[in-house]
């Protein structure tokens, strides 16, 4: 069976470095074949190999932690410690940590990074003839800004924090750049080695994280014996907790916000048995980001501060004079048991009641009309778009995710009918408004400006099964925190099962999979369906859809491409909101083409306008 591959990111890749900024990020993290095709069998048996080798290990929450042994400086001391007391009384030694997830090998030490596959033989005892053991790299990071200096009272006093000094902020590791006049914080992985900074601007309260080497790092406060944490998505919150001297927890800051998490932080958590999310949702594509973190970092250990108007982000409720301890201990876990009660949901149905817009989810800029109708694009749902064939379904479900990427909605497609070449063309011309072909010249600043999109593609082309498309989303769900799935078609991943039975039970199978995946792990999937063949002068409704009832019965929207143009004379093609499941409102949204730019869009269609307004009275 072909096993799944992610194709490198479009994200732009600058020197190995991470940068993040308010809407645009990069990074230079790729995707392996090998971690994509991880079995877990394969940790299994490592387990047990690291078991007969009596190599001391310890089953964390997400990683398993033993001692490194894939770098050059370690092959003479595997080779001379050969009994059981030796390996025993080795200290000191170097941690190394994998990824229970996706079998991801890293030791933040040596800044070795490879596959669990690769790792098994350098603990077997011999090591294998003819094995390389990989060449140690020191974790050496050059700051961004060399001219750093002691925080001073009045940068301290331009954070806008009543009461903060310099004092406070030099104890918590700050430092200041004063020509960009910013706070710089160093990123450190597990083993303590700064491989990033983080900085706040003070004239405008942006951020931006930079990173190198195979770690990504972390910024920790706190003493090394506690054993719980509160996580916080911004420096100007850290710098509020941090400086409280909160006892009980240390104070955990995330390098990209709420926008993503690294598998490669996730060591730098694993001696904390209480993990307690109290973030900052300021940007409606990230609502809802504290479930997705919990799922990668084990939610039995996970709480969760639910934003309401007595439960802001702490430096709201600094400002306000509120009890930060006391907010603190009204955490709640973060998955509930199979039976709840209205009183563990009161919290929940308050806060999305204090946030409704965000709520509401992430609003089209291109498609205002949307607004109105589906209210916003929201985590956890499954969406069916059809429609005739020619109709249009991947153009303007490409320009579609296109307005949600724009926006910071990180987007998994996976194109079976047409290729990747084709299909990131379309958005990339979407993306500028009008062809390339003749301005040959603007095409390296246009393709630089839409790296920055965080948009990943799956490899696959024509019919595939169902298991490994999974094994791909699933992967890059973890890794790259995918919030939006496209499945284009869905017929096509019919019919190359093992079961060679009922079409309809098959799809119906398929079907599930993907709403189950959808609820499980708080993700939106767009599935693009044919429908039935019926006559042209009939309009399709949710009963076109191909297959059985099934299909529309699981998603909560099915939208609807209806093209009359080749039925009546003046016939117009447009989009039939055909089920919605969360408000209910129903209509319809004209689709008018611009050919030039391929956007569907009223904004690209006034534009059109407005050039031909202009060619006229030339």
């Amino acid at each position: 069976m072909r096993r799944a591959g992610l194709i490198k990111s479009l994200l732009l890749t600058n020197n190995n470095k991470y940068r993040l900024s308010a809407k645009k990020y990069a990074t230079s993290i790729e995707s392996s074949e090998s971690e994509c095709n991880f079995d877990p069998k394969e940790y299994i048996d490592f387990k047990k190999q690291l078991r007969l080798q009596n190599v001391q290990h310890k089953d964390g929450y997400t990683c398993l932690q033993l001692e490194c042994r894939l770098c050059v400086r370690n092959k003479d001391t595997i080779a001379t410690t050969t009994t059981t007391s030796q390996q025993q009384q080795r200290t000191g030694a170097q941690q190394a940590y994998i990824n229970k997830r996706t079998g991801v090998f890293v030791c933040p030490h040596c800044d070795v990074k490879s596959s669990l596959s690769n790792a098994l033989a350098a603990y077997q005892t011999p090591t294998p003839s003819g094995y390389q053991f990989q060449k140690q790299r020191h974790v050496i990071y050059d700051s961004q800004f060399p001219n750093l200096i002691s925080v001073t009272q009045e940068a301290c006093d331009h954070v806008g924090l009543k009461g903060l000094k310099s004092s406070q902020l030099d104890a918590i590791g700050a430092l200041f750049e004063p020509e960009q006049n910013l706070l710089h914080f160093s990123l450190r992985n597990a083993a303590q080695q700064i491989v990033g900074e983080k900085v706040l601007y003070l004239n405008d309260r942006r951020e931006q994280t930079f990173q190198g080497g195979s770690s990504s790092g972390i910024l920790i406060h706190g003493n090394i014996n506690k054993h719980k944490a509160v996580l916080v998505s911004n420096l100007l919150d850290f710098i509020v907790l941090a400086t409280q001297n909160i006892e009980s927890h240390c104070v955990v800051c995330l390098p990209y916000a709420l926008q993503m998490l690294p598998q490669e932080c996730l060591p730098a958590l694993e001696r904390f048995k209480e993990l307690v999310f109290w973030l900052n949702y300021d940007a409606t594509p990230t609502w809802d980001a504290a479930r997705s973190f919990a799922h990668k970092m084990d939610e039995k250990r996970c709480l969760l501060i639910r934003p309401t108007e007595t439960e802001p982000a702490p430096h709201v409720a600094f400002k306000r004079r509120l009890n930060l301890r006391l907010i603190l201990a009204k955490a709640t876990p973060v998955r509930h048991k199979a039976i709840t009660t209205f009183n563990a949901l009161r919290n929940d149905i308050l806060s999305e009641l204090q946030n409704i817009e965000k709520v509401n989810g992430v609003k089209w800029k291109r498609f205002p009309v949307l607004n109105k109708l589906l209210k916003g694009h929201r985590k956890g749902e499954l969406t069916i778009l059809t429609g005739p064939t020619g109709s249009g379904k991947t153009t303007f479900m490409s320009e579609y995710s296109l307005d949600l990427a724009q926006q910071g909605v990180s987007t998994l497609w996976g194109s079976f009918e047409i290729r990747n070449t084709r299909l990131a063309a379309t958005l990339l011309r979407q993306f500028v408004g009008y062809p390339l072909d003749d301005k040959l010249h603007e095409f390296a600043h246009w393709a630089g400006e839409f790296e920055r999109m965080p948009i990943y593609f799956m490899t696959f082309h024509g019919q595939q099964p169902l298991k490994p498309v999974l094994e791909a989303i699933e992967h890059a769900q973890y890794v790259h925190d995918i919030n939006h799935v496209i499945i284009d078609n869905l017929q096509f991943m019919m019919g190359v099962s093992s079961y060679r039975g009922d079409k309809f039970w098959e799809q119906d199978s398929i079907i599930a999979a993907f709403r189950g995946f959808a609820t499980k792990h708080n993700v939106h999937v767009t599935l693009v369906m044919h429908p039935r063949k019926e006559r042209q002068e009939d309009e399709l409704t949710t009963s076109s859809v191909f297959g059985t009832a099934k299909a529309t019965q699981e998603a909560d929207n099915v939208l609807i491409i209806q093209d009359k143009r080749l039925t009546s004379v003046r016939g117009k093609k447009y989009l039939q909101i055909a089920k919605n499941r969360y408000s209910g409102d129903l209509g319809i949204m004209p689709l008018e083409f611009d050919r030039d730019a391929l956007s569907y869009s009223t904004i690209a269609n006034t534009a059109k306008r407005r050039r031909e307004k202009e060619k006229t009275i030339t």
